[in-house]
This record gives structure tokens, C-alpha cells and sequence, in this order.
């Protein structure tokens, strides 16, 4: 019988070992048997606790390790040890059911069962603190489990069904008997998942995004579909909008994470190119990981036809093979074509405090038990450099495997670095589905990312350049290798065994070949996750060549050494390089070393370096880049050329070049610059002591910026700067999805008439040899500020007692005429005029103003003589006196003006003395409600700061 896989959703109340203080540590209080706990038990489990002086090694399995428990502490199936494995051990007690449960939930049954007697010793008291009575409240006569079984017991009553697990509940009192049940593996809190980015600091450039886009422009991720399992992004965000599946399963929560992580996946770039993400034609379909941490059914995945769901979250450290990753693992198994994408976390720094890997600071620190499934890609994040910031959490998975598979740029955290390998994913996705007419093996995309992923160019702290590593994995995401590996066919497949022939052009740096398979779901709890032992090898004829693998110890200088050829026994990922291969035939060998489940598939990917090689990487062929910009622009290239070298660009096709930067280190690949303001084609050029790196062409453009000059509901105008250069502009529209071009004209201008056209347009400049700028920023014309015409009319009084306007339009085109008005009476008069010109800012002082509440306006006079009014600003002016309060005669508000701000209070008297309001005065001018007070004279009176400075007598209507 399968065993079964049970996730606690419920804090529960349980003792977890009679006679615990009786022994030798907390590890033994924790899992060891007492006399008195193997009486209540139906049967022993058989297993042993034991604890030795130092790690044990290697020979240790040769006992069955059941779990790890720490580097001394284990659970075994066996303790007739020899003789020099006999001298290291501290004690051995047969081992209780608690080893079955995570370490939190050990934790939490601990702490629950001390809040239960604490409950029992309060119940006199008549108080408690809202803190305690939330603990208290957690005692429940009832828990939910999640069980994976072909067979339940009678007492659990089923709430879901998810495959071949149940959640179900039972009473808390049936708990001892279930977990000690034979076919009961595993057990775990439920634990709420996090974000682990918050800001968009994407650089699609940092992995080739930018160049496989520019290289593969039919390429765009369309007809993929990307779940998302976090909450929900905005569905109406411009660089999102109409490609949002909506679904019973998306969460009622919004975030501004979920959108970011939207946007690094799909973003249109409607809004600019912080909008543009990897797969910008991409469907995205949420999901909820606030309901589950498990993943979604099969049928939504079909429903909505998901091939990727991208998991930007964690919880804590989690060493362990769960129930999370058995189902991830048994889901990619069985649809095959799924791939799930992890951020591996922003916990690097820290170190489990339990498990073969404790106190391991900077290792082993993923965030989730879904992270340590086999079938899945985990990302970590580098910094813009490729480097491996030390937040960015690590490997070893909890049974020695190379985790993350891969790192991408996240300088902010991992969360983005998911996305971005989740819609390169998606790229591959399409390009395979437009020539095979079917969606591929997860497994295969997963061989060509790893494979094509470049060295990270970080070194370890034992000096040797990074190949794999549990930091780095395989290394840095490159799209644009990707999706040539992809392109050029290099890639196979085979079931169980194989062997393939592949020949090696001359002058080769470096053959690199990965093997990759979905290996079939093991355990929960499994000492080793790997069900299916393939063995990768390429032979020369005369050679062969092993696999990389990493050292498993629990000891930090043997997890940070360099890799070395062995067979692998641990990864269902396996990778053989070989540097400076000669050139000729070469035979990749698949071989089943063991295979618990028969016919397994297995992909692989293989790739050539050329010798010398260099490769402009960003801006990339026919890219247009801002110009101008004050923020320098990262300059990349990917290359296995040594020394140093310069830099140079070309405005004019190459025929001269201007310095930009000289003494290069060629292996960092990056360099900031500062580009000029220009409209131009350019060319780089990288330079060494014996040869130049001519990069291809790409466009330098500053960003127009549009503008609203009217916006008068029938007719509007909309215009931009002038650019120099220039032959015309390209105006865009937003369509449903995407900005779609409207019109070009040779004018810095355009009138637009009331139709159905959304309100965002961009603009471009058209070169005069024929290619387009960059876009402005997309902008909703009727959401500038600008009205009919008018923008802002203000109103100030100066030092010298006047008026001061200041008048700001969006435009004086078809304007004839500008005229200052003030109320008097009933009607506005005019009280001067101003000559129009191309400026937008005009002013006018009114020096002969009465004191009190003055109303202003400015007409303005079209060509045609039709006239059209600003709204009016009121202003108060005080010439002879200190304070204002007005109307008098009032009816329901009066109000008071006064010339400075201070400790003002307002008192009201009827006319025997009587104190009938006071109004403290917070600002200079205040509205006072008076509509409470019957008819009559008052006495108003103004204190500062109790001093009287001010009365008149009020009268009420």
C-alpha cells in the first residue's frame, strides 16, 4: 500500500513522549520511546533512535537511515553496527511516531500541550490577555488533515479531494491512533506562504532576455499560459490588461507583488520598458496559494491549458521531503509537460536548526518543502553582475542535491528571478509547440535552460571559477542560448537507456551536455528523493567523462568545494562538460543504473563554445535604447575571451569611433554607460590586444514626452517635444491588449475628435532613414490636469497689498486673445488682458482689488471668436484690517480671515453676556457654522492666545 502523506491544517493537542524528562537531550525527549508510551502504543515502529559522537559518513546507510535528524541524531532500521561505528555511538532508544512529523509540528504540539495546561490552571481566573484567550481558542475537539491514501479510516470524515490526497478531519482524540498507523508517512502544519520580492527592479538584459527577443521577434510566448499562485495582480494594469484568464481559483486578495511578478513574465512594455517582461504575448491565469500550498488539480491545469505555474513565495527553511513536493513531483510526473518555477528565497544568510544540514549558516536554507521536489526548477537571484548576493538562499536540497538549478537577476530578491526564468520558459514553450505541434516534456525545457545557462562569474571562497555550485546551480539564465539550443536542434530523447552520437566542430572552448528527466514522486519522508538512477556519460573513443557532482558532507569547506567527476546517485539533473574537446564523433550515454518504475523518459540538451568567443549581449541587434538618460545604461557581453580590452562606439556606421571606456576586465561582461543625448544609429566595439567585437547595429533615441494641450470633451490636442532628426512621428493607440499604431504626421501636434479610441497614446520619432525612436511613456491624455485649454489659474496676495495671477495653459494654439477678470456684483468684469504668444504661462497683477473675498477668472478667445472660461479662484485680501468675518447679515456659515496664523479662538455672546459658540481657529481662513444660533445680534469676539484682538457685532438672519 502507498503510503500515506499527511499535512496537519490545525494546531492539535498531544503528548509527544511519556517519561521524556528522564532522557539524556531534547532530541531523545522529542523521538525516543518510554516504557510507558510503548504501552499506549498498538505496535513499535521497529525503528531506532541514535545518537553518535561525531557525523557518522557515508557508511551509515548501510543501516537503513529512515531520517536524518541532525549530524548526529538518526533514525535507523538497523543498529548492529561494526565495530568502529559501535565506539561512536552515545545511546540508542527505540524510536516513537514523531519522527513521521516536521519539525514545526513537533514545535507546535510541544507548545500546544504546555498551553493546555495552562488552561487548566487559569480557569478561576476571570481574566485573561487577548493573546492568551487566542491560544486557548485553538483547543478544537477537531483537526483537518491532508492524507494521501487508497484507503482512509472510518473515523476521518473527507472535506477535498486533490489526486490521491484527502483533506479530512478527525477528533483530536483519534490523533495518537492515526499517526501511528503503518500506512501514515508524514505530517506538517499548515504554514502561510510569503512574497519574497517587493520592488521591480527587473533588467531583462542581466539574463539575454532583451537579445533573444530582438533575435526571435515571432517569438513572444503566445498561445502559453501562466499561472501565477500568489494573489491576485491588477488585471487592469496597462502592461496586463486582456490577457487575464479569470478562474475559481484566483485569489480575492490584490497585491502589488503578484503585479510585479505579472510584469516580469508578460509585461506588453505598453508603459516603457520597465513594463516589458519576458513572454510580453503570454495568457496569465491566477491562483490562490492562500487556500493551498499544495498544487492546483490536474483539471485546472487542462481547463485553462497552464504549462507553467511561476511560485514567487516561501515559508521557512524546510528540510525535509514533504507533502508538498511529492505532489509537485507527482504532478509534473504524470501531465509531463507542466513546469513548476520556485524562488528558491531571501534567506541565505540563515541556517536550519534541524536535520543533517544544522547550523549549516549559508547552506541549505530554501524556503519550502516544495523546493525540494526533483521535477521542479528553483531560481535563485544574482546582482546585476552575475554575483550571488548572500541573501539569495542555497543549497544542498535536504538530501545533498544541487539546488537552486539556476540563478537570474533579482538584486531585490529571488521572487523575480522565478518570473523571469517562468517567462523565458514560455518562450521556449511556443518556439518548440510551432514546430512540433505540442506542448514539450517539462523535463526538456528544463535540460535547455540548465544547459545553456551561462557560468556565473562570481568565484567561491576557494578561489576556482564557479561551474556548478550550491549557490549558483548550473549557473545564469540565458535566453538567447536557450532558444538557439532550441533553434539549432540540440537537444534528444530516450527512454531508460540510450546512446547518441553527436559530432564536435573545430575549435571548440567547451562541449557542455545535460541529462534531465521527471523522475516518479518517492515517499514522503524518503532519506533520498531519486526513484529512477540514470547515469549520464560521454565517451571519446579513448575517454570518458563522468558527471559534476558536489560534495554532500554536512562541513562548509567541503560544501563549498569545487565539483568533481563521480557517478551521480542524488540529481535527476546530471551535466558532463569537457574543455577544448578535440574535434570528431562523440557518444552520450544514458544508462539505468536502477529504475524502481520502468520506462523512463529522459531529455538532453548539449551545446558547443567556440574558442575565443564574444558576443554583444545588450543593446541587442535593432534595439532602440533611451538616450540622454542621466541613469547609465549596462552595457553587456558574454564571452571566454581573457585580459582586457576597450570600448568605443560608432555614430556613423563605423566610419570613426569615440572612447567610452579602456582597461577592461573582459571577464566581467559589464560595463555602465552614459549615453549621449542623440537620435542616432550606433555601433560598439569591444577591443582587445589582437582583435575588435563589432557589435551589430541598434538605435539611440531620447523619450519624447506627450502632453495634453486641450482636452474640451468633443476635441482634444495632444503634443510633444521637437526632436532633431526627425523626418515624422508615429503616434499609438491602446488597443485591447497592446499599443497599436494610429497615425504618423510631420506636426509636434495632434487634434483628436470624440470616437471610441482609448484615452492612452504614445508617440515616437520616425528617423529620417526610416526607423523608429523609442516610444514615450503611454499616457491617458484626459488624466494630465489640462482641461479646455486651462491647466491651473492661482491667486496670491503680494507683500505690496495686490493680486498676483499666474495663469497656466496646455496650449495656445488657435487662441487669439487672453483676458484677466474679476467679479463684481453679479458679473464678471474684465480687468486687463494679455498679449498670446507660443508660451503656456502668463501672469497679471490686480492692483486696484478691494479688501475682502475676490473671485477671478480668465477668458480666453479662439480663432473662430468662441469663448471659453477657466473656473473661478477665490482669494481674500486684507488691506486695512487684520481679520475679516463675513457675511454680515449671515444665514448659516460665517466666515473668518485672518492676516497671520496663531492661537486663535472665536467666542459668540448674545446681547445679555451669555457665551453662546466657541470655535478654535486652526488655519487662516475658517467657516464657522452658525445655523444652530436663533436670530439676532451677537457679539463676536477673536482671542489670540487669550488676549482680545478683534470684535464686531454679528447679526443672525
Amino acid at each position: 500500500m502507498r503510503a500515506t502523506l499527511v499535512l496537519l491544517h490545525l494546531l492539535v493537542c498531544q503528548s509527544l513522549s511519556a517519561g521524556a524528562q528522564e532522557l539524556s537531550d531534547q532530541v531523545a525527549a522529542r523521538y525516543a520511546s518510554s516504557d510507558v508510551a510503548e504501552s499506549q502504543s498498538r505496535k513499535h515502529t521497529g525503528y531506532y533512535l541514535v545518537k553518535f559522537r561525531e557525523y557518522p559518513g557515508e557508511s551509515l546507510h548501510d543501516y537503513g537511515v529512515v531520517k536524518s535528524l541532525s549530524q548526529l541524531h538518526f533514525i535507523l532500521k538497523k543498529t548492529n553496527f561494526d565495530s568502529s561505528l559501535q565506539k561512536k555511538v552515545v545511546y540508542t532508544y527505540n524510536a516513537n511516531d514523531n519522527w513521521k512529523a516536521s519539525t514545526n509540528l513537533l514545535h507546535t504540539l510541544s507548545l500546544r500541550d504546555s498551553i493546555h495546561l495552562l488552561r487548566d490552571n487559569i480557569k478561576s481566573l476571570r481574566d485573561t490577555t487577548n493573546s492568551l484567550r487566542d491560544h486557548l481558542n485553538l483547543q478544537k475537539d477537531s483537526i483537518n488533515l491532508i492524507v494521501t491514501s487508497s484507503a482512509l479510516p472510518a473515523y476521518c470524515r473527507i472535506l477535498r479531494h486533490y489526486g490521491q490526497s484527502y483533506t479530512v478531519s478527525i477528533n483530536t482524540k483519534d490523533w495518537s491512533s492515526f499517526i501511528a498507523q503503518p500506512f501514515i508517512s508524514f505530517a506538517d502544519v499548515q504554514r502561510k506562504a510569503s512574497p519574497e520580492q517587493r520592488i521591480n527592479s527587473a533588467d531583462i538584459s542581466a539574463n539575454a532576455i532583451n537579445t533573444a527577443q530582438q533575435a526571435y521577434p515571432a517569438i513572444k510566448g503566445s498561445d502559453i499560459t501562466v499561472s501565477l499562485k500568489e494573489d491576485l495582480f491588477d488585471t487592469t494594469d496597462l502592461d496586463l490588461v486582456g490577457r487575464f484568464l479569470y478562474n475559481e481559483n484566483a485569489s480575492v486578495n490584490f497585491s502589488s507583488h503578484a503585479t510585479i511578478m505579472a510584469t516580469m513574465i508578460a509585461g506588453a512594455g505598453n508603459t516603457g520598458e520597465k513594463g516589458m517582461g519576458a513572454a510580453p504575448q503570454a495568457l496569465l491565469c491566477p491562483a490562490d496559494y492562500n487556500y493551498s500550498l499544495l498544487p492546483e488539480d490536474s483539471s485546472y491545469m487542462r481547463a485553462y491549458h497552464v504549462s507553467i505555474q511561476n511560485h514567487s513565495y516561501g515559508t521557512g527553511i524546510e528540510n525535509y521531503y514533504g507533502a508538498e513536493a511529492v505532489a509537485f513531483d507527482e504532478q509534473v510526473y504524470n501531465t509531463d509537460t507542466v513546469l513548476h518555477v520556485f524562488s528558491s528565497g531571501n534567506i541565505g544568510t540563515d541556517a536550519d536548526s534541524t536535520g543533517i544540514y544544522q547550523n549549516m549558516t549559508g547552506f541549505a536554507n530554501l524556503t519550502g518543502t516544495f523546493k525540494q521536489a526533483k521535477n521542479v526548477l528553483v531560481v535563485g537571484a544574482t546582482d546585476d553582475s552575475l554575483h550571488v548576493p548572500s541573501i539569495s538562499s542555497k543549497g544542498p536540497a535536504y538530501d545533498g542535491r544541487i539546488k537552486p538549478e539556476l540563478v537570474a537577476f533579482g538584486i531585490d530578491g529571488s521572487s523575480g528571478s522565478a518570473a523571469l526564468c517562468s517567462g523565458t520558459a514560455a518562450l521556449l514553450q511556443q518556439a518548440y509547440k510551432q514546430v512540433y505541434y505540442t506542448m514539450p516534456s517539462a523535463a526538456l525545457i528544463k535540460a535547455i535552460l540548465i544547459n545553456s545557462a551561462a557560468r556565473n562569474s562570481n568565484s567561491n571562497s576557494n578561489g576556482y571559477s564557479s561551474g556548478i555550485s550550491y549557490s549558483s546551480g548550473y549557473g545564469s539564465l540565458h535566453a538567447l542560448h536557450a532558444i538557439q539550443t532550441l533553434a539549432e536542434n540540440h537537444f534528444l530523447k530516450g527512454t531508460d537507456n540510450g546512446t547518441f552520437s553527436i559530432q564536435v566542430p573545430t575549435g571548440i572552448q567547451e562541449l557542455k551536455v545535460t541529462l534531465c528527466w521527471n523522475d516518479p514522486p518517492a515517499e514522503a519522508n524518503a532519506v533520498s528523493a531519486l526513484v529512477n538512477d540514470l547515469d549520464l556519460t560521454v565517451n571519446t573513443g579513448s575517454s570518458k567523462y563522468l558527471p559534476w557532482v558536489l560534495s554532500t558532507a554536512p562541513v562548509s569547506d567541503s560544501l563549498s568545494a569545487a565539483p568533481h567527476r563521480s557517478r551521480d546517485s542524488l540529481n535527476n539533473v546530471e551535466q558532463v562538460t569537457i574543455d577544448i574537446p578535440a574535434a570528431g564523433t562523440y557518444q552520450i550515454q544514458v544508462a539505468a543504473h536502477h529504475l524502481n518504475v520502468p520506462n523512463q523518459a529522459f531529455y538532453i540538451a548539449y551545446d558547443y563554445i567556440p574558442e575565443n568567443n564574444f558576443e554583444w549581449q545588450n543593446p541587442g541587434a535593432k534595439e532602440v535604447i533611451v538616450a540622454g538618460n542621466p541613469v547609465p545604461f549596462p552595457l553587456r557581453w558574454h564571452s571566454n575571451v581573457t585580459g582586457k580590452g576597450d570600448i568605443s562606439c560608432s555614430y556613423d556606421k563605423g566610419a570613426t569611433w569615440q572612447s567610452i571606456a579602456t582597461q577592461l576586465n573582459t571577464a566581467t561582461g559589464l560595463y555602465y554607460w552614459t549615453i549621449p543625448d542623440t537620435f542616432s544609429t550606433a555601433l560598439l566595439k569591444y577591443t582587445t590586444t589582437d582583435t575588435s567585437f563589432i557589435s551589430d547595429t541598434f538605435y539611440l533615441s531620447p523619450r519624447l514626452t506627450l502632453q495634453t494641450g486641450y482636452d474640451c470633451g468633443d476635441s482634444a490636442m495632444i503634443f510633444w517635444n521637437t526632436l532633431q532628426n526627425a523626418g515624422a512621428y508615429q503616434l499609438y493607440n491602446m488597443g485591447s491588449t497592446y499599443l497599436l499604431p494610429y497615425t504618423q504626421t510631420v506636426d509636434t501636434f495632434l487634434t483628436l475628435t470624440a470616437s471610441g479610441n482609448s484615452a492612452f497614446y504614445a508617440v515616437s520619432p520616425l528617423h529620417s532613414e526610416g526607423w523608429a525612436g523609442l516610444k514615450s511613456y503611454a499616457t491617458n491624455y484626459q488624466l494630465q490636469g489640462t482641461g479646455c485649454y486651462f491647466k491651473s489659474l492661482l491667486a496670491n496676495e503680494t507683500t505690496t497689498k495686490n493680486i498676483s495671477l499666474v495663469l497656466t495653459l496646455g496650449t495656445t494654439w488657435h487662441i487669439s486673445e487672453l483676458y484677466w477678470q474679476r467679479l463684481s456684483g453679479n458679473d464678471y468684469v474684465s480687468i486687463g488682458n494679455s498679449t498670446v504668444t507660443n508660451a503656456t504661462s502668463y501672469t497679471f497683477e490686480d492692483e486696484n482689488a478691494h479688501e475682502g473675498l475676490l473671485y477671478y477668472r480668465v477668458r480666453l478667445v479662439t480663432d473662430n471668436g468662441t469663448d471659453l472660461y477657466s473656473d473661478p479662484v477665490p482669494v481674500y485680501l486684507l488691506r486695512q484690517h487684520d481679520h475679516l468675518i463675513f457675511p454680515n447679515p449671515a444665514t448659516n456659515l460665517v466666515n473668518v480671515v485672518n492676516k497671520s496664523m496663531s492661537n486663535m479662538q472665536l467666542q459668540l455672546f448674545d446681547m445679555s453676556g451669555r457665551l453662546i459658540l466657541t470655535k478654535t481657529l486652526s488655519s487662516l481662513q475658517e467657516t464657522v457654522s452658525v445655523e444652530q444660533l436663533q436670530p439676532g445680534v451677537y457679539n463676536c469676539v477673536l482671542y489670540d492666545e487669550g488676549k482680545k484682538v478683534f470684535s464686531t457685532k454679528l447679526v443672525k438672519l
